[in-house]
């Protein structure tokens, strides 16, 4: 079986009938797997960021997990041997992606850049996986701040990179100005949490 010919059984099988009954929709998740696929043979890569509008992304965060497993597991099967066993896929949301339209990128792999908070004050606290974010002094970064919440927000691990997810904040969490759910987290970058910036930076 050629290429092609395993790409489009690959979509078939693992996406197209299980997602087509469950999530009927402009912006179509089997639709999202072709696209993955033409990206991961253009482009080599551990990571596939799939970035949707935050509208796109509300409905199907409910299903992340078991969308970026059905992704995983089609992007495994449909490449070539030994280039597909390492690839996962995870789902962001961009408020710069036109809403019913999506973005794929393939990650350059991060493992060796080391990031950090930096306060208001200059201080720095490197990021890891679980940190915490909040009013509450429990947390990591514990902020005197009335409109962040006791436990507002963490850092995520992706593999290769870090993200930001909002933990179900009353007031919520901001990157570069835009309200958001999940999202990946860039050097220059400025992380707001109730009324205080944090900016992300090499650390040091």
């Amino acid at each position: 079986m050629n290429v092609f010919a395993r790409i489009e059984s690959a979509c078939a099988r693992v996406v197209e009938d299980a997602f087509a009954r469950v999530f009927p929709s402009a912006l179509d998740p089997a639709q999202i797997g072709r696209r993955l696929v033409a990206t991961a043979q253009a482009a080599s890569s551990d990571l596939y960021l799939v970035r949707v509008h935050p509208t796109d992304y509300a409905r199907l965060a409910a299903d992340r997990d078991f969308l970026e497993g059905r992704w995983t597991a089609m992007l495994r099967e449909a490449l070539p041997q030994g280039r597909g066993g390492a690839a996962r896929v995870v789902l962001d949301e961009d408020p710069d992606v036109i809403s019913g339209s999506l973005a794929i990128e393939a990650v350059v792999d991060e493992r060796a850049q080391r990031l950090a908070l930096e306060r208001p004050d200059g201080t720095t606290v490197p990021l890891f996986d679980g940190l915490t974010i909040g009013r509450a002094s429990e947390n990591v970064v514990a902020l005197r701040d009335a409109r962040a919440s006791r436990h507002h927000a963490r850092i995520v691990a992706d593999g290769t990179g870090w993200s930001v997810e909002d933990a179900g904040s009353a007031n919520g969490t901001f990157v570069d100005g835009a309200q958001v759910r999940r999202s990946r987290l860039d050097r220059g970058q400025i992380l707001t949490v109730g009324d205080t910036p944090l900016r992300v930076v090499e650390a040091p």
